[in-house]
């Protein structure tokens, strides 16, 4: 990547992997990560980086499961960290049906970080985020207008990704992870056809350069071959048990209009 224009870190959080992009005098958070992953940012700032989380103009949040939206607002509370996501993300965990949605990703997203990396650690988090700036398709980041903002629901309705045309780079967030050596989608896919929809309209973008929450950097020679080729993996189980717990992550009230109205 041309280092003229910035300098990307990245940071290993409790579940996911961060990433900062550094400009000269601010710095660009690609997602809050969990609760406390905004200690191992302030760290990795002060210790690598040589500044400080004051630095982060902006926070972004790519949808509201716990190892994505979990940090940002700790660091918002601690240094008035300036947080842009969806601009609907707050209707993710509504209501009673929303709320027992926030506890159940909760304890999920503890599971996956036993299993993974046999650790636990609070990880509670506001279910509503708030975000400062909200976010519609197409549109630029505030203060970092070089970056634009893609509306990918899928993972869940409200998921953004974030592209920098110049460098043809794209923070996918969830909408594809790294098992292994494979790239597959991800847990839940609560929507697939609008998850088909999305895999289609990324096939279009020039990218080089994915940045993954969960698998790190992946360099691709082809975008239109590589998202085209995860259409068939839509609506497919990468494990029977996933399918037993399919019906835990489809408490939110989104989900069950969604699944009614099919």
């Amino acid at each position: 990547m041309n280092e003229c224009l910035f300098t990307l870190h990245q940071v290993q959080g409790y579940i996911a992997t961060l990433y900062l992009v550094e400009y000269y005098g601010q710095v660009l958070l690609l997602d809050g990560g969990s609760r406390y992953d905004a200690i191992r940012i302030e760290k990795y700032m002060n210790c690598e980086m040589g500044c400080s989380p004051e630095e982060i103009s902006l926070a972004l949040v790519t949808h509201m499961h716990p190892d994505h939206a979990g940090g940002a607002p700790l660091l918002r509370r601690r240094y008035r960290t300036q947080i842009a996501a969806h601009t609907d993300i707050d209707q993710w965990y509504r209501g009673f049906r929303g709320a027992s949605q926030h506890i159940v990703d909760t304890l999920l997203g503890h599971y996956s970080a036993r299993q993974q990396f046999g650790k636990l650690e609070r990880a509670w988090y506001p279910r509503r985020l708030k975000p400062d700036y909200r976010l519609t398709d197409g549109q630029s980041l505030p203060g970092f207008p070089d970056w634009r903002a893609y509306a990918a629901p899928g993972h869940t309705l409200y998921d953004m990704v974030f592209y920098h045309p110049e460098e043809e780079l794209l923070y996918v967030g969830d909408l594809v992870i790294k098992v292994g050596e494979k790239i597959v989608l991800p847990f839940p896919t609560l929507f697939p056809d609008l998850m088909t929809t999305t895999l289609k309209r990324m096939a279009c973008l020039p990218v080089k350069t994915l940045l993954l929450a969960h698998g790190g950097v992946v360099e691709i020679d082809d975008a239109d071959s590589f998202f085209t080729n995860l259409l068939p993996l839509v609506g497919k189980y990468g494990r029977a048990s996933f399918k037993m717990i399919e019906p835990l992550c489809s408490l939110a009230p989104d989900v069950r209009l969604y699944k009614k109205n099919r």
